[in-house]
């Protein structure tokens, strides 16, 4: 009996989702980037619920009055803009009138609830060929209704997302925060029974059919608006006891205290840094029974590499060592590398390192400080994609295991700080303020440059 429940317990660990900080050559998203933090509910700032259900029924509105113009003739050779949006059709607009119009006053987003428009929550980005970070989203819907002169008409339902980041570039834990809403291809409700009987009986060319065509051609896309700009360092949700207060409260940029160096002045000294040397990249030849043509004979982007280490970006080759990337024959082979990246670590908690490959494989690996970032032994990851082959009696999807990069890491401590070198003011300790949701631990006690053997390289 216990053997059943020890071999339970081990296929759960199997399956459990990952842990932070503890993954090696792993396929699928990687982890979310430990910044951006995720803010606590009490931060300083934060966007409003009223202020988004604004901004989309404004956008919303633009969008409809542009269809009912369009539909009365009117052209807008240069694009339509809220200028272009006349007195007498944001009338029409605000009165439910025309062929297109909000189902309800009930229906647009200031007005509509939690029915149309759904309470925010924390999430994180799930891309497989870059790294992921956190962000604050939340799902609606814009319901219309199409009413053309008869009785006919059709629900017409844009289903929409909204995404709110503290956008940072190149792995940095300050950025600005950016609100995107995302909204999907209309969807037309079924025709209503008197619709469907002139389909049958009066109208050969299916009325329901032209509507759709016709209404998707002139509705086009509601607009999609991008806000923001203001600096951060973290971004979280908030919920009210009235769901239309929800917010996604962030913290926050900080600046370097006055008077005192940021951590990474002159060029890193004052904090722990990593050194990631590639040594080679090796093509794997093709599983058997798969065509030459899955591993691209030719193509360019088959030599051109990203590899990603806690979010800044390294290329390869670079543009001015190679342009014309490297050369790696589809049947297999290895291409000796002699570049590196040094990173700085400062309090993080992880060093993360994506590798992806043009043609659309990628794989990832990440170390916790605890455990000196994987600084020694050198790793291997092997980039991984699906295709589909031929197969009876249906095709098969295929894994290919295909690009691996042979790389080593060298962990560079921090110099320990002596009286003589700028601390906080006075000697005392800094205040504690309730900031973002952040928890990193002590540095490794034995870990230096010497721990791997020197290598000259390249720093790209």
């Amino acid at each position: 009996m216990w053997q059943r429940i020890l071999a339970a317990l081990v296929v759960g660990q199997l399956f459990m989702p990952a842990t932070a900080l503890a993954q090696d050559e792993a396929l699928g998203p990687p982890e979310a980037l430990q910044y951006p933090l995720e803010a606590n509910e009490n931060a300083p700032r934060a966007i409003t619920m009223p202020f988004l259900r604004a901004a989309i029924q404004d956008a919303a509105d633009l969008g409809l009055c542009e269809a009912l113009m369009r539909e009365a003739g009117n052209e807008f050779p240069n694009g339509f803009g809220a200028q272009d949006c006349s007195a007498e059709f944001a009338t029409k607009v605000r009165n439910r009138e025309g062929l297109v119009k909000w189902r309800s006053d009930d229906a647009r987003p200031l007005k509509c609830g939690s029915g149309c428009f759904g309470r925010p929550f924390n999430s994180v980005t799930r891309n497989v060929d870059k790294p992921n970070v956190r962000e604050a989203m939340l799902y609606g819907q814009l319901r219309f209704e199409i009413d053309p002169t008869g009785p006919v008409n059709r629900d017409l339902t844009y289903s929409y997302e909204v995404h709110v980041q503290c956008k940072t570039a190149e792995g940095a834990r300050n950025g600005d925060i950016e609100i995107k809403v995302d909204v999907g291809d209309p969807v037309l409700g079924e025709p209503h029974a008197a619709e469907a009987a002139l389909d049958f009986l009066l109208l050969p060319a299916q009325i329901s059919r032209r509507i759709e065509s016709g209404m998707r051609a002139k509705v086009g896309s509601i607009p999609t608006k991008v806000l923001g700009g203001e600096t951060c360092r973290s971004i979280g949700v908030s919920h009210a006891q009235d769901p239309k207060f929800d917010s996604m409260p962030f913290d926050l940029a900080q600046a370097p205290a006055r008077g005192r160096p940021a951590m990474d002045a002159v060029a890193g000294v004052r904090t722990d840094r990593a050194r990631v040397e590639f040594l080679s990249i090796t093509r794997h030849p093709l599983p058997v029974g798969v065509a030459p043509e899955h591993a691209r004979p030719g193509a360019i982007e088959a030599g051109y590499f990203n590899a990603y280490l806690n979010g800044a970006n390294v290329p390869f080759p670079p543009p001015l060592g190679a342009p014309d990337g490297l050369q790696l024959p589809p049947g297999g082979g290895t291409v000796a590398l002699n570049y590196c990246r040094t990173v700085s670590l400062g309090g993080s908690d992880r060093l993360q390192l994506l590798f992806v490959n043009a043609l659309g494989g990628a794989v990832w690996s990440q170390f916790a400080r605890t455990a000196g970032f994987g600084a020694g032994t050198p790793h291997r990851i092997t980039t991984g994609r699906t295709i589909v082959v031929p197969g009876t009696p249906k095709p098969r999807v295929v894994p290919l295991r295909e690009f691996e990069l042979l790389y080593r890491i060298v962990y560079l401590p921090a110099p320990v700080l002596t009286d003589s070198m700028p601390g906080p003011r006075g000697g005392e300790r800094p205040p504690r303020g309730r900031g973002p949701r952040d928890s990193t631990v002590a540095l490794p006690e034995v870990l230096a440059e010497g721990d791997a053997a020197p290598t000259p390289c390249r720093e790209i």
